[in-house]
C-alpha cells in the first residue's frame, strides 16, 4: 500500500512539473511579439541587430541612420523561440561573462536584449562571440541569422 501511494504521489508531482514547463514554453512560442536585440561595438564601430518574427534589421552606425533589412524564415524564428525557452530569464540579467578582453579593446563589447511584450531583459556586457555559456547557443544562432551573406 505504501508503495502504491508513493507511486501515485510521484506521478502527480511529475505531471505538475511537466505541465508547468509546457505552459511556459507555449506562452513564449504563441507570443509573436518577442524581439532579440544583439549589439556589438567598440570605439569607432557599432552594429545592432534586431531579430523579429519576419525580418532582421541591422543598424550600421550609432545614429541608426544606415541599416540593412533581411527576411527571416519561420523555421529560423521557431529555433530562436526554442532556444529562448531554454534560458531562465530571471537569471539572465545576472549572467557573468566568461572573459574580459573587451576591457582591453582586443575584442568588441556585446550585449543581448530580449523584449517579450512590454518586458525587457538585458544581459550584462560580454565579449563579442564569447557569451556566457547559458546563452551561447542562442547568441550563436542570432549571429548566424544576421550574417550579411544574403543582402
Amino acid at each position: 500500500m505504501k508503495f502504491l501511494f508513493t507511486l501515485i504521489c510521484f506521478a502527480f508531482v511529475n505531471t505538475q512539473c511537466a505541465s508547468k514547463r509546457i505552459k511556459s514554453s507555449e506562452k513564449i512560442t504563441e507570443n509573436k511579439k518577442a524581439v532579440f536585440i544583439y549589439k556589438h561595438y567598440t570605439r569607432g564601430f557599432y552594429k545592432e541587430h534586431h531579430i523579429k518574427e519576419d525580418k532582421i534589421l541591422t543598424y550600421l552606425d550609432y545614429q541608426k541612420k544606415q541599416f540593412t533589412e533581411k527576411e527571416i524564415t519561420p523555421m529560423d524564428w521557431a529555433k530562436c523561440l526554442a532556444l529562448l525557452t531554454k534560458i531562465d530569464l530571471d537569471e539572465f540579467v545576472k549572467l557573468e561573462a566568461p572573459s574580459g578582453l573587451r576591457h582591453t579593446d582586443k575584442v568588441q563589447h556585446a550585449e543581448l536584449t530580449i523584449k517579450i511584450n512590454n518586458t525587457t531583459f538585458s544581459s550584462r556586457s560580454f565579449d563579442h562571440e564569447n557569451p556566457p555559456n547559458d546563452i551561447k547557443s542562442l547568441v550563436n544562432h542570432l549571429l548566424y541569422l544576421s550574417l550579411e551573406k544574403d543582402l
